[in-house]
């Protein structure tokens, strides 16, 4: 696994009602995109302080429906979590989170989902 540091802002996007139920329909196309095949993608915050002060960023990883990685390309980390931070902005991103394909939900990520990954 290869670990991408990508900065985002610290608090997401804001959007109309509107808006928001849109980009959430078509949030399975566009993650699809990134990480094709895949029946879940976690993103998980991670803290640098590589160059100054620290700063947060989000690592993507894409699992297929037999729990096999699938590849994201470069940058596909940072447009993952732009798309879920403007789909769930109400989500807590300062704890790993879990969006499933086939409910189109976000989750955040328990220590039952660990085992199971493991």
């Amino acid at each position: 696994m290869m670990l991408v540091a990508e900065h985002l802002p610290a608090r997401p996007r804001k959007a109309s009602a509107s808006r928001r139920r849109r980009h959430h329909s078509r949030l399975p196309y566009r993650l699809h995109q990134h990480a094709p095949a895949a029946a879940s993608i976690l993103l998980a915050p991670v803290w640098t302080d590589t160059q100054g002060p620290q700063e947060r960023v989000f690592v993507a990883r894409a699992l297929d429906a037999n729990g096999e990685p699938v590849r994201i390309p470069p940058g596909g980390s940072r447009q993952i979590a732009s798309l879920l931070q403007g789909a769930f902005p109400g989500a807590d991103w300062n704890q790993a989170q879990t969006w499933h394909a086939k409910t189109n939900q976000l989750t955040t990520w328990q220590q039952q989902e660990r085992r199971v990954a493991a």
